[in-house]
């Protein structure tokens, strides 16, 4: 059984603390969903505002921006992972919306970022969210755009610790962090069920792992106060390797590449700083067909499965991540292509 997510090693790590860009601060939450609320509290975004997202993401997050009294509404995304500009400009058009999320899918940078021209539809009161959960975020090369744009990220997904960081500028960040009793039981629920996960990948108990981890990802963003993140995942996250874990992915990535490039039925094209913020390596899938190739995986020992699958996005087609990270041997990934390439191959058999 190959993990598919972060398990304990200290070579995710390095003494030495990553530096941040000047004039930027950095906040310690629980989880993506506790920053979000804190931003959205402290920023007194009105309850029934519009929120603009992605048709690439999460339901239970969806539902929970809800359950906090704000609307959820949709741009789309292409069978690519690009953005479609043409529909992210006429939301902003339509609604006017105070908070706008902009997504970094499976890590792989978004094209918005890269056209600026749209910030001028954006009024000054709107706050900007880049979703960053998929990737890990170097403080030192961190950019700004507009007054109240907030870069969040989700380090137990790309690397092992619970928590997520914060960044924005200095003046736009002038809150502080909540109380660690407030949200008490809530945070120790999610700390525990991460805790368990992790060490039921560490020893390959991959359904208990799984099991645990979708637990966790309900449970995360349930708590209607945002609650701080621990201590000791708060002092190292800035001590990520950052450099390390971006060399070994970008390898794992080109040899994904070469080995089931000529098999994937969607191609994407990543550029080599895309390979290197991968959370994981992305496979898109007809619909028609995908159930028998994820059968075919998980039957065969891989835990992948249909990522975002109660999005807008996923009833067009279907999505899986293929296993990247320091935790993944050569000969766990050479494995892991002899069953993606049967799988690939076999239901056009």
């Amino acid at each position: 059984m190959t993990s598919t997510q972060p398990i304990l090693s200290l070579r995710y790590f390095k003494f030495k603390k990553n530096k941040l860009a000047e004039g930027i601060k950095r906040l310690f939450y629980l989880s993506w969903e506790d920053a979000f609320w804190d931003i959205l509290l402290k920023k007194q975004v009105p309850k029934g505002s519009f929120v603009l997202l992605p048709d690439f993401f999460c339901g239970d997050v969806e539902n929970n921006i809800r359950l906090h009294g704000y609307k959820p509404v949709y741009y789309k995304i292409n069978t690519n992972l690009t953005a479609d500009k043409k529909s992210f400009k006429s939301k902003i058009d339509q609604i006017k919306p105070s908070v706008i999320v902009i997504f970094h899918p499976v890590g792989i940078k978004s094209n918005l970022v890269d056209d600026p021209k749209w910030l001028k539809k954006i009024t000054g009161s709107s706050i900007l969210i880049e979703d960053s959960v998929h990737r890990i975020v170097d403080p030192e090369e961190i950019k700004i755009f507009k007054k109240d744009h907030f870069i969040i990220d989700s380090l137990r997904k790309v690397v092992p610790l619970q928590g997520s960081n914060i960044y924005g500028r200095v003046e736009d960040l002038n809150f502080s962090v909540p109380p660690f009793y407030q949200s008490f039981f809530y945070s120790i629920k999610v700390s525990l069920l991460w805790a368990l996960m992790v060490l039921s990948w560490s020893l390959r108990f991959g359904r208990i792992a799984e099991g645990l981890m979708l637990k966790g990802y309900s449970t995360i963003g349930d708590s209607m106060l945002p609650a701080r993140g621990p201590f000791l995942p708060n002092l190292l996250s800035s001590r990520i390797n950052i450099g390390k874990v971006h060399d070994i992915k970008k390898r794992q990535a080109i040899y994904y590449e070469k080995e089931l490039g000529k098999f994937f039925p969607v191609r994407i094209n990543l550029s080599s700083k895309d390979k290197a913020n991968l959370r994981a390596y992305p496979v898109i899938l007809g619909k028609e067909y995908a159930g028998w190739i994820l059968k075919f995986l998980r039957t065969n020992g891989l835990f992948v499965r249909f990522e975002l699958n109660d999005s807008g996005w996923s009833r067009k087609q279907k999505i899986i991540y293929l296993p990247l990270g320091i935790q993944i041997t050569k000969r766990e990934q050479d494995a892991v292509c002899v069953l993606v390439k049967s799988a690939l191959l076999g239901y056009r058999a």
